[in-house]
């Protein structure tokens, strides 16, 4: 991975750098350009303005001085009349054909004689281009004037030379420092896959990945991934833990199970099998009861729990948890009430997972409420953020609950010490809060404020 990243790194700086390369040469030529265009132009301009205020003497006594140069190159100079006459024409000696040719013109006797002619010619080819400029002149005479300049390509050879050199040299050293940055850079990667393919060969759930020095994206990943392992480990624990308490509350019910039958068995007589057979079916209904609780509660923490929502009246759900439970709390001489309602409170809820809710919360509270103790049921209307809501409570004045149990007790199948004496599957709590929570709720339990006692479970749902 650390060579295809540094080959990467390697070929982008390559291409950043010839494209920057490409840029400035080309910026340079159009400057040179412009430089010898405006130093022409300059010129003709000098020169027409030199034939306005002094005419023809003017213009080649100026010549004839020396200023028919630019920029240490010689100028090309011509003056045409309307006529066509050529009064002033100054060539670059470069210009000349070197070759003269012999030809035969008449002489002013009548014969022929042989002259030399040279000729002259526009140096513009792959080393040398061509700037003239043309004005016309009072009288419609014509004034031009050129440079020959070296061809860009030729002038900016030395350039493209010092760039082959540079670039390679740039190439190695991005593949160099690419190399190094990548190999840094996967490091922690690395690490993460030497610890997956350890978990995988070896089955060491505990294998955690080294966190980076740096606070980065690398680092967030790898903290993201040791998280992720430390999920999976408490996950992993807690369905130990589950299956050893299904196991252990199945196998209570089963061996009672097994012991009414074998003792009926001994017995031999009908009623001794009738109450054999009854016990049984209660034991069965305990172990079905278990095991539907599971399967509600599993359903709801993985968003699977199907939920008929609409407007249930507060009030009726919590009266109709205390006309259930009325009769159990007057065999212990309990007080089970609801607080008076100011105003009719409605929430958005499925109403037969409302009603279970709050009866495993009264069942709750008056197990652990001492006889003639008080259990009250209440709710209020009250905002969180902006979404508006209701939180309903079920409080008593038992012992209350301990505040390092306060996170446990929501557990699937946990027991505290002190509910070992009382009937139960140890599941009633966690149903609330998947309920709850799949109803985009939350439950909570806290302990009443001293002088008071008692443990105060509270339910807020949104409207």
């Amino acid at each position: 991975m650390a060579i295809r990243l540094s080959v990467t790194f390697a070929l982008l700086f390559t291409v950043g750098f010839t494209a920057l390369f490409i840029l400035l040469y080309w910026l340079l030529g159009k400057q040179l350009a412009q430089r010898d265009e405006d130093a022409v132009r300059n010129r003709i301009e000098e020169y027409a303005h030199i034939y306005r205020t002094q005419g023809e003497p003017g213009l080649q006594l100026a010549l004839y001085r020396g200023s028919n140069t630019l920029l240490d190159r010689p100028l090309f100079v011509r003056l045409i009349m309307p006529s066509g006459a050529t009064p002033i024409l100054i060539v670059p000696g470069d210009w000349i054909d070197k070759e003269a040719k012999r030809v035969r013109v008449p002489d002013s006797w009548g014969f022929w004689t042989e002259q030399q002619v040279y000729s002259w010619r526009v140096p513009q080819d792959q080393q040398e281009d061509l700037i003239v400029f043309s004005k016309m002149l009072r009288g419609g005479s014509l004034l031009q004037v050129g440079v020959s300049t070296n061809n860009r390509a030729t002038l900016l050879k030395p350039l493209q030379r010092t760039f082959t050199f540079v670039a390679g040299a740039v190439v190695l050293v991005g593949f160099a420092v690419g190399w190094f940055a990548a190999r840094r850079a996967v490091k922690p990667l690395q690490g993460v896959i030497d610890t997956a393919q350890r978990i995988i060969s070896t089955g060491a759930l505990d294998a955690r990945v080294a966190e980076p020095r740096r606070d980065n994206d690398i680092a967030e990943l790898v903290r993201l991934f040791n998280t992720v392992l430390d999920k999976n480990a408490a996950l992993l624990r807690s369905m130990r833990e589950a299956l050893d308490n299904v196991a252990h509350d199945l196998r209570t019910p089963l061996t009672s199970m097994r012991g009414t039958a074998e003792l009926a068995l001994a017995n031999g007589g009908e009623p001794a099998m009738r109450d054999a057979l009854a016990d049984n079916i209660e034991r069965s209904d305990e172990v079905l009861r278990l095991l539907r609780a599971l399967m509600e509660i599993s359903e709801a923490d993985s968003g699977m729990l199907k939920l008929k929502r609409e407007q249930c009246n507060v009030e009726t759900i919590l009266r109709a948890a205390c006309d259930l439970y009325a009769d159990v709390a007057d065999a212990r001489a309990q007080t089970l009430e609801v607080a008076p309602f100011a105003a009719p409170l409605f929430v958005s809820a499925d109403p037969i997972r409302l009603r279970q809710v709050i009866v495993n919360l009264v069942d709750n509270a008056l197990k652990y409420t001492p006889d003639g103790g008080r259990v009250m049921l209440g709710a209020r209307a009250e905002s969180r953020g902006i979404q508006n809501g209701a939180l309903l409570a079920v409080s008593d004045n038992g012992p209350g609950v301990p505040e390092a149990e306060q996170g446990r007790i929501w557990e699937r199948l946990y027991r505290s010490d002190q509910s070992r004496s009382q009937t139960g599957l140890g599941l009633g709590l966690s149903l609330v809060r998947a309920i709850i929570e799949a109803h985009g709720g939350v439950v909570s339990v806290r302990n009443a404020a001293p002088p008071e006692h008692g443990a105060i479970f509270e339910v807020w749902l949104p409207e």
